[in-house]
């Protein structure tokens, strides 16, 4: 049963967010409802509820490209929407994406990450028409599954780049290659940092299922590593090393309470396809 809380309009407003011009009071917060110029037309879903949704705006970044500023509005539209669906995790995101996708929402997927959930609990799209980005977020809690819907405008440079056209000459450099990981099911991966080019490299929280450490990752990984061309050289303790057909990689998985963390590392030494 859920705890009620009384809290102040006055109080939710402030902390939820930014408003027209700065002003607070400007926020909608809407229990219970979504607001009436609200981006999405959700799915029908067995079990749907509306907890409720936030309105509000945030000042827009300013950048000076080449060819001079962009027209665009100081303030970006923000809308957050927060629900229930009584169906698996798996498949209110498959049904969701389905729907969006009907409505020209495409998958937004500036580069492709290394370690990757069994059950896809995050995903990130922008609608070029109307020149905005949308993520969804599930959780399965018990017979529910979660939802959180973040909507907010953007502007035509960040839509193309988070669709992976890239205009800047630095993008254009040779990516070492990484290969992608399916972590066992109910583990979820965070990405912290990353960099690329010639030596490329990414950093992952890792949590397991119930916030325990699980089975031994590499054990698991290993088949799909072999599989994509990593083949093991050595390993020791938490470290692994392996030759790939570009140059040479290494796996860092270090065990923590709730999961540990993951690093990989790959570094291309120019001998594409010699394997050797």
């Amino acid at each position: 049963m859920d705890e009620q809380l009384t809290v102040s309009q006055e109080f939710l407003q402030r902390a939820l967010g930014f408003g027209e011009g700065g002003d607070p009071q400007t926020v909608a917060v809407l229990p219970d409802a979504l607001p009436d110029d609200f981006p999405l037309t959700l799915p029908e879903l067995p079990g749907l509820r509306v907890l409720g949704s936030v309105r509000s705006v945030a000042p827009r970044w300013t950048f000076q490209y080449p060819q001079g500023a962009e027209d665009r509005p100081p303030e970006q539209r923000l809308w957050r929407a927060f629900l229930d669906v009584a169906l698996p995790l798996a498949e209110t995101m498959s049904r969701f994406q389905a729907a969006l996708r009907a409505g020209g929402w495409q998958t937004a997927q500036p580069f492709a990450q290394t370690f990757v959930e069994a059950e896809q609990s995050q995903w990130l799209a922008v609608h070029p028409e109307r020149v905005q980005q949308f993520s969804v977020q599930v959780r399965q809690q018990g017979d529910l599954t979660q939802v959180w819907l973040n909507v907010h405008d953007s502007d035509a440079r960040q839509i193309g780049h988070l669709l992976g056209r890239h205009d800047d000459p630095a993008f254009q450099a040779q990516e070492a290659p990484l290969p992608t990981l399916t972590l066992p099911p109910g583990w979820r991966a965070q990405l912290q940092q990353g960099s690329g080019r010639a030596v490329r490299s990414e950093e992952y929280g890792l949590r397991a299922p119930g916030g325990a450490a699980g089975p031994d990752l590499l054990a698991h990984l290993l088949p799909q590593l072999q599989e994509q061309g990593w083949q093991l050289l050595q390993h020791e303790g938490e470290v692994s090393v392996y030759r790939t057909a570009q140059g040479v990689g290494t796996l860092l998985l270090t065990p923590g309470e709730e999961g540990g963390r993951a690093a990989i590392v790959h570094i291309s030494d120019g001998s594409r396809g010699a394997g050797q």
